[in-house]
């Protein structure tokens, strides 16, 4: 399994939140201290493209923030899914909290280097 991994970055009124490896309890617990020391914008995407598990512990983070988004006429999006992750979403019955953005955001130009 590969080592988990969270970024939060804010870019033009949305908030990325990128999961990458074995997305556990840890990740969670970074997850959430890093939504408590940052201006969430209007809406928050997620990519999770690069994720080997998404743990319910993460899940379970992310929803509450959707909620507190939903309440501020705010949203939670998925901007780069994957089929794992997706598969999991639909056995539990959360897909329809973490809805796929049809066009994901443009990547910045000094990630689509490194890409």
């Amino acid at each position: 399994m590969g080592q988990p991994g969270v970024s939060v970055s804010d870019e033009e009124n949305c908030m990325m939140v990128k999961l990458e490896g074995s997305a556990r309890v840890e990740t969670a617990i970074l997850l959430k201290q890093k939504l408590a020391q940052s201006q969430i914008a209007r809406e928050v995407a997620i990519d999770w493209g690069e994720a080997e598990h998404v743990d319910a512990s993460v899940l379970q983070v992310l929803l509450v923030l959707g909620k507190s988004l939903a309440e501020r006429g705010s949203r939670i999006v998925v901007d780069q899914d994957n089929p794992r992750v997706r598969e999991y979403l639909k056995l539990s019955g959360l897909s329809e909290y973490f809805p796929v953005r049809e066009q994901p955001l443009p990547v910045p130009p000094a990630e689509a280097a490194h890409a």
